[in-house]
């Protein structure tokens, strides 16, 4: 869901965990805390973290939820739908207000049940069924759904116990409504350190996207040395970019010496025939280690140099001292 010019002024929930890199995996489920000096988390799991889904307007499509229930009790689970947007560079997902006019929205199509009893430790699966309006607009379409536990728990049995975090985690909705869609996606910043004396080196990127859909740009990055050789090549994967959001990239090359100005190409695809490139330059150069190394050699010749001056007025010496010492003889021995 991409940012929006005016965001919703009620944000749905007051307290958002930004644990989804939203990335093409998504290791930790989405978590919503709602008491902060509690004693005990309810700890719970969405199976799976995200569900991605392609359709037809006026199909209905079905998908498969599992909650776990990792806590000693038995838990009746609060379910809700809501639709979310992106605001930051990283596609952290905010939930937002269920007014809110978006044209990616999607928690109207999905219908689930609305409470879920869970044994403790135990697992309960249940069917989610997506329908897709006629009128739907190509593209993709965006919701969370989220567990509450404790769903029938009084506010005044919370308030006696003072141990109970009332928690929610989720499993994210893609839904990408077959038709013709607009990909269209710009690197507005690609760059590396400009010099560096060792490395390694960091490139860091930002992918603006204007699709009507998600996109997932993946590629490498390809380094060249001075004399224009391929030196390295480094993979590249910047995550789900939604409609109309910007995201961060980086990556690294663990090289630690270079000698000179290197460059930097990246390639990326996106989406059905999407390309992306930008060029950076960067200079790799140890110029400490070469200025001290040319004083430890600048010394080295010194000393040498001084050793050997010093030689020559030694031998000059010995050499005037014998030659004194020869025409001393001479005298002596014309004395006789």
């Amino acid at each position: 869901m991409p940012a929006q010019k005016n965001l919703p002024k009620t944000l749905f929930f007051s307290v958002v965990i930004a644990t989804l890199a939203l990335g093409a995996v998504l290791p930790t489920p989405i978590s919503f805390v709602s008491q902060a000096h509690a004693q005990q988390i309810t700890a719970t799991t969405a199976i799976p973290p995200k569900v991605d889904l392609q359709g037809n307007p006026g199909q209905t499509l079905t998908a498969t939820l599992k909650v776990r229930n990792d806590s000693d009790e038995t838990q009746n689970y609060a379910i809700d739908v809501t639709d979310f947007v992106v605001v930051d560079n990283q596609g952290t997902p905010i939930p937002v207000a269920p007014n809110a006019s978006n044209r990616w929205s999607l928690r109207n199509w999905i219908t689930a049940p609305q409470l879920v009893p869970v044994d403790a430790g135990g697992i309960q699966v249940f069917n989610v069924t997506i329908k897709i309006p006629m009128g739907a607009l190509p593209g993709g379409h965006y919701a969370m759904l989220t567990y509450t536990p404790n769903a029938d728990a009084k506010p005044g049995d919370l308030k006696k116990t003072g141990n109970i975090i009332t928690q929610r985690v989720g499993t994210l909705f893609y839904v990408t409504v077959s038709g013709p869609v607009n990909e269209q996606a710009s690197i507005t910043k690609f760059s590396a350190p400009s010099f560096l004396e060792k490395g390694p080196v960091d490139f860091n990127g930002t992918i603006a996207s204007l699709s009507d859909i998600h996109v997932d740009p993946k590629g490498t990055i390809t380094i060249s040395n001075p004399i224009n050789s391929k030196v390295a090549e480094i993979s590249v994967d910047a995550g789900n970019i939604f409609p109309e959001t910007s995201r961060d990239f980086s990556a690294i090359w663990n090289q630690t010496w270079g000698w000179g100005r290197y460059r930097a190409d990246l390639n990326l695809t996106y989406g059905a025939a999407g390309v992306l490139t930008a060029t950076a330059f960067f200079w790799l150069f140890p110029i400490r280690l070469v200025i001290y190394s040319l004083i430890a050699l600048i010394a080295v010749l010194t000393a040498v140099l001084l050793l050997n001056k010093r030689s020559k007025r030694h031998q000059e010496a010995l050499e005037k001292e014998v030659k004194e010492l020869k025409e001393e003889l001479q005298n002596v021995e014309e004395k006789k």
